[in-house]
């Protein structure tokens, strides 16, 4: 594999791992969820979810007023040959909950909910690359929960 090829395959993992973030955070969990293979497998939270029923029911935990915003950090992708990469992303995540809908902006900032990486395994599939695997792992957390 080429250089040029090599850094296609980093861009379209990291183009991926912004694509999730924004889908989360927007509460579009089906766009999110497709964005992993057949078989792909999310730990988060401490509990492991396989395939799309399976991550697609872990974007339906918390409130539903809550909102969300995830910062990303530095992302550093491993090319491991033409089908296979992986990442580590740092992150940082603000939550807010009003306990309303629709409620005005801005909200309250509040300190940031938890900071940690993401472990992304990728592989590329017959729709593109796609996440094989992630696993959310917190570094710090805020007392108190969500």
């Amino acid at each position: 594999m080429d250089a040029k090829q090599r850094k296609e395959i980093e861009q379209e993992c990291k183009d991926l791992i912004i694509a999730i973030t924004q889908y989360g955070d927007a509460r579009n969990a089906e766009k999110a969820v497709s964005l992993f293979a057949e078989d792909g497998t999310w730990l988060r939270g401490g509990k492991p979810y396989k395939g799309p029923a399976e991550i697609l029911t872990s974007y339906g935990r918390g409130s539903k007023t809550q909102l969300a915003r995830h910062i990303n950090g530095g992302t550093m992708v491993t090319v491991i040959d033409d089908s296979h990469a992986e990442a580590v992303t740092y992150y940082m995540a603000l939550h807010h909950d009003p306990k309303v809908e629709d409620a005005k902006l801005p909200l309250p900032f509040d300190p940031p909910f938890s900071m940690g990486e993401w472990h992304d395994k990728f592989v590329k599939t017959a729709a593109g690359w796609r996440f094989s695997s992630r696993e959310t792992k917190r570094l710090f957390e805020r007392q108190g929960g969500h």
